[in-house]
């Protein structure tokens, strides 16, 4: 956009961003309300207070990047001062924020259930997505050293002092997302918000189970009681990290977030019901909040431990399900307390096996030991495509998966084929072989769009599985880092990060990583869409657009020599943007639900290995002294 007259350039981005991308998605949001079945939440009120707040904090953003900042409210045009003033003493990307709560709003003003599950979520993280691929590595670039910190932040990392910035923000940031999960979890479960308990009542604390209330004195006092601004950071990260674990395991499975809610009448005025959401507590809050304290008073160990088992012994008796409480919890529990050693492990071990090539040369072909990871993908695939559909659907898929293989080939050949890259893979090109296959089995009489949901449902799977031979053959790898606690290092000669962009031994993103936890959780969403009878066309444009945002980010850290950069963006940012663009387009496409019910047969183990044979073949044997086109892999 900086190529065109600079007045036009600033006018179109101006029109895009407050006149096109709002019509997109309140049409968005218009043609999807048949789809989304999770009830809504209806109240002028609230929705237009919210409304209006949001517009108002974009105004005020914007006036203070103008007249502080001395530049635009858009990338192109970026202000030439940093700003910390105004609206960016609370929160550090206010228009965004806004933006947030003025889509959220109306959702909540019109009572649009798609507006509110749908479009809100993936317009929040699709910003958050800009932010981490664009906005912050351009920050970093153009105040190179200076830093700022906003009220609503995750504090300081040092061994000082804390203040009380520290822990009311602290205080709020937890208190609110608590407040949010709780309502939202008691919403999805039952289609009414978890109005539980009658009165938000300190003389009858001890009365009708409202007990449950002391666990969260318990909790809110960590921030308040904690010395150090760095424990009260770690503490407010995991808690995070368990919420959101939570509020991801309610959206796919509505009851186990319900069960930390008190089965209580939901009789009362509507601030007092919102006021009790407060009072459910999950276990692992109760655990972690245990861990910050006896960090910082190991002396009252016991006495901590004591109180601690009292309340959760509460907690569970006011759970809907204790069982269920207590088995989430824990595991919640595991993964936030040690979420920086998991990441340690993972980075590990990928470190391990980015230096695990192995070779074998039998006369003019070669086989490389990371083609069997891919071979094992191939045959997980087809098996878990035969649970999920049946017998008749192995050899269409198998079909499937070819054709899409052989579009990848094709693709990287003509964006990043060399005389280096003789045979490269690129995931677009599986992408656009969607097409193809689809107009293939079309012509052979089978249902397309149920392939295409039930591709979109493995591919994450599948990618993620792939993933692992890019760790170990250098391709799709980072830039270069001086965090040891994210880089990993190559030393392998054969992979393309020594071979191809001369980064031996040095520290670099572990993009491919990066990938495969994102995907991860993407692959549990695809899931829950197919067993919940969701529409093909909608799984498969939400699977673009989950994808797009993951691919967005991802590519903002890769570095490898040979993608183009067009217009501050690496290509396939650009092509992650036209991904979730039409998996919007996909979202809206109505289309019929086939009952399945499948049945296990020979036809999906035969599938299953002739696939895992060819996909072994073509990304683990090569025949390195040929010149021609996909004779080699590296």
């Amino acid at each position: 956009m900086n190529k065109l007259n600079p007045a036009l350039g600033k006018a179109l981005y101006a029109l895009l961003f407050n006149a096109v991308i709002p019509v997109m998605l309140w049409g968005w949001a218009k043609f999807t309300a048949p789809i989304i079945k999770f009830p809504p939440i209806e109240s002028l009120p609230w929705g237009i207070g919210l409304l209006i707040a949001g517009i108002l904090l974009i105004i005020w953003g914007m006036i203070t990047l103008i007249r502080i900042g001395k530049g635009l409210p858009m990338n192109p045009y970026p202000p030439k001062k940093l700003v910390a003033e105004g609206p960016f003493r609370i929160v550090r990307h206010p228009i965004y924020w806004g933006f947030g709560m003025v889509v959220c709003g109306t959702s909540v003003a019109t009572g649009s259930a798609s507006g509110l599950w749908l479009v809100t979520p993936v317009t929040v993280m699709a910003m958050v997505a800009l932010v981490w691929g664009y906005e912050r590595i351009g920050l970093e670039q153009r105040f190179p050293g200076q830093k700022f910190r906003s009220f609503i932040d995750l504090g300081g990392n040092d061994m000082l002092p804390a203040g009380w910035v520290d822990r009311l923000s602290s205080l709020f940031i937890v208190i609110m997302v608590l407040a949010g999960g709780n309502f939202i979890a008691g919403f999805l479960a039952e289609g009414i918000p978890p109005l539980m308990r009658k009165a938000w009542d300190f003389h009858s604390v001890f009365e009708n189970g409202n007990l449950c209330y002391i666990s969260m004195v318990f909790v809110i006092g960590v921030p308040l009681l904690l010395q150090r601004q760095d424990r009260i950071r770690e503490w407010t990260i995991r808690v995070l990290i368990g919420l959101g674990l939570s509020l991801f395991i309610s959206l796919l499975w509505p009851a186990a977030g319900a069960q930390y809610l008190s089965s209580g009448d939901s009789s009362g005025s509507l601030p007092v019901k919102l006021a009790s959401i407060f009072g459910s507590i999950p276990l692992f809050l109760i655990l972690l909040s245990l861990n910050a304290y006896y960090q910082q008073y190991k002396h009252a160990g016991i006495l901590l431990i004591v109180v601690a088992a009292f309340l959760m012994i509460v907690q569970l008796a006011h759970s809907r399900s204790s069982d269920l409480h207590l088995l989430v919890s824990l595991f919640i529990y595991v993964i936030a307390a040690n979420y920086s050693r998991i990441w340690i492990q993972l980075k590990n071990l990928g470190e391990r096996l980015a230096n695990s090539w192995k070779e074998w040369v039998f006369g003019p072909v070669r086989i490389i030991n990371h083609g069997l990871i891919i071979g094992f993908g191939g045959i997980t695939g087809i098996l878990f495509a035969g649970l999920l559909a049946g017998r008749e659907y192995a050899w269409p898929i198998l079909i499937f998966a070819v054709v899409l293989m052989v579009c990848a080939a094709v693709w990287a050949q003509l964006v990043e084929g060399s005389d280096k890259l003789k045979r490269p893979f690129g995931y677009y090109g599986g992408i656009v072989g969607i097409l193809f296959a689809g107009l293939i089995l079309w012509l052979m009489g089978y249902n397309v769009w149920l392939l295409i949901g039930l591709a979109s449902v493995l591919m994450p799977w599948a990618q993620a599985i792939g993933r692992f031979r890019c760790l170990a053959n250098g391709c799709c790898h980072g830039r270069p880092t001086d965090n040891d606690r994210i880089g990993i290092r190559y030393f392998h000669d054969r992979t393309r990060v020594c071979g191809l962009s001369g980064l031996k031994g040095k520290l670099i993103h572990p993009t491919p990583l990066y990938s495969i936890v994102w995907l991860f959780f993407v692959g549990f969403v695809m899931l829950a869409l197919w067993l919940n009878s969701m529409p093909y066309s909608f799984i498969f444009g939400i699977y673009l657009i989950l994808s797009g945002i993951g691919r967005f980010v991802e590519e903002a850290y890769r570095g490898e020599v040979q993608t183009p950069i067009l217009d501050g963006l690496h290509l396939y940012q650009w092509t992650a943007i036209s991904s979730g663009l039409i998996g919007v387009g996909f979202t809206m496409i109505p289309v019929k639900v086939v009952v399945l019910h499948p049945q296990f047969g020979w036809e999906i183990p035969v599938a299953a290995i002739i696939l895992g044979l060819l996909s072994f073949f073509a990304m683990g044997v090569d025949f390195p002294k040929s010149n021609a086109r996909f004779s080699r892999l590296v």
